[in-house]
């Protein structure tokens, strides 16, 4: 009986399980919800090439795409080019990187901005890649095309698309073109221009080197005058970038002189034996013509007097038994102090000429410009004391053929009239020396004249009674 029972209950059992599996259905709707959930989705990225329909990105994830765009919808101003943004709407799953899964609706470009970047052409490779100088950075770029661009050019490069540091990888070139301009220019973090050179230049006085282009600077090391250097930029705020021990240091340009003082010392010796020599010469030229124009004016002296006997116009005899009167002339003997060198110096004045530089270097008696040229101040008018003139911008004028200078003088300043170095005071006594004799002769000529008439007036007046 209880066998009976328990098989009883096992086939209720059944039926009951049999009976609640009939009377629902499935439900499919987690997967329907999960495939509506992947039929939207979109990716941005930076282009990087569009070849065959198949269109490849770069997106902020950094991680490389590749879609099919072949049945996609385009939105474009100017057509798709790499360095562009693209957004892309597609259903569909990625898969570690596979975009087979997904199905591109629509392709939304954006064109990029383009950036300019200079420099000198360092290298240009088989797979026409072009690397250049900029700012201290090597930058390489792949183009299509090097056109005329050689090495060593200045090359003007616009591209779209990101730098990272020196990584050029999402920098895509769209045009590349020689730079008129041959040297590139920098800009500092202080609005600086930076022209870039190579050249070598000396000190021109003992000069600070500074680890940046300000007097506030750390001073790295101080280079006597004539240490060469090389400089590799000229800063618009008067300073000059050189290498120092292998480093990028900074030395105020007017301290700097692109001639080699060797080379300017042996001309400044031919220069000065010349000009010495000249010097002779003109001095004995100057004697020769001193003595032709004294002879040539005591000669005129001499024949004056006849010119003084005009008073005897009147034809009365009495006036011609004057002859005392007559020997005054013997007073002319005076014209010996017509030969007195200060005054017959006037009539030679030397010639001068004025020529302008950059104060490279200051002695007791001397003053060397920028062009290699030496003066000797002594006895020159001087605006600006020796330590002042240093580095500055000055004029010189001086006796031409010679190194003997007249007036040392700003170019531009502002400060007044001074006494330099070795200058004396000016002597503006001078220049009519010559004159005074003379007037005092023809002064004593008229009082002669005087008197004789008055002498012949009153031996007529007894006449006459």
């Amino acid at each position: 009986m209880k066998k009976i029972t328990a098989l009883l209950l096992a086939v209720l059992m059944v039926f009951a399980f049999a009976a609640c599996g009939s009377s629902g259905e499935p439900e499919p709707e987690p997967e329907t919800t999960t495939e509506a959930v992947d039929t939207d989705h979109h990716v941005s990225g930076l282009v990087e090439n569009l070849e065959n329909a198949q269109l490849s990105i770069f997106t902020e994830a950094n991680q490389e795409l590749t879609f099919n765009i072949e049945n996609a919808e385009i939105e474009t101003e100017d057509g798709i080019k790499a360095g562009d943004t693209a957004t892309i709407e597609y259903t569909g799953k990625i898969s570690n990187g596979d975009t087979s899964g997904c199905e591109v609706t629509r392709v939304v470009d954006v064109a990029a901005a383009v950036t300019i970047i200079e420099g000198k052409v360092k290298s240009i490779d088989d797979n026409k890649s072009v690397t250049i100088s900029s700012n201290g950075k090597d930058y390489s770029f792949k183009t299509k095309s090097t056109g005329s661009v050689k090495k060593g050019d200045t090359v003007r490069i616009k591209y779209a698309g990101v730098i990272n540091g020196d990584d050029t990888s999402h920098a895509y070139v769209r045009t590349m073109e020689v730079a008129k301009e041959t040297v590139p220019t920098e800009t500092t973090k202080n609005s600086i221009t930076i022209k870039a050179v190579d050249e070598n230049v000396w000190a021109s006085t003992e000069v600070n080197v500074r680890a940046e282009a300000d007097t506030s600077s750390e001073r790295i090391a101080t280079v006597k005058k004539g240490t060469k250097l090389t400089r590799t930029g000229i800063l618009s705020n008067g300073w000059s970038r050189v290498e120092y021990n292998g480093k990028d240091r900074y030395i105020v340009s007017s301290y700097l002189t692109t001639k080699d003082p060797e080379k300017t010392e042996t001309k400044t010796k031919t220069e000065t034996k010349s000009k010495t020599e000249t010097k002779t010469k003109t001095e004995t030229k100057s004697k020769a013509t001193k003595t032709k124009t004294e002879t040539k004016t005591e000669s005129k002296t001499e024949t004056d007097p006849p010119t003084e006997t005009d008073p005897p116009t009147e034809t009365d005899p009495p006036t011609e038994t004057d002859p005392p009167t007559e020997t005054d002339p013997p007073t002319e003997t005076d014209p010996p102090t017509e030969t007195d060198p200060p005054t017959e110096t006037d009539p030679p004045e030397p010639e001068t000429v004025t020529v302008t530089g950059v104060v490279t270097d200051v002695g007791a008696n001397s003053i060397t410009l920028d062009n290699g040229q030496t003066f000797n101040i002594k006895g020159a008018a001087c605006d600006v004391s020796g330590d002042e003139a240093m580095g500055q911008t000055v004029g010189v004028e001086y006796v031409k053929d010679t190194d003997e200078a007249v007036h040392v003088y700003l170019v531009g300043g502002d400060k007044g009239v001074g006494v330099g170095v070795g200058a004396e005071p000016e002597d503006t006594s001078g220049g009519i020396g010559g004159a005074v004799p003379i007037a005092i002769i023809i002064v004593l000529l008229a009082i002669a004249a005087a008197v004789v008439t008055v002498v012949v007036r009153n031996r007529r007046k007894p006449e006459s009674k």
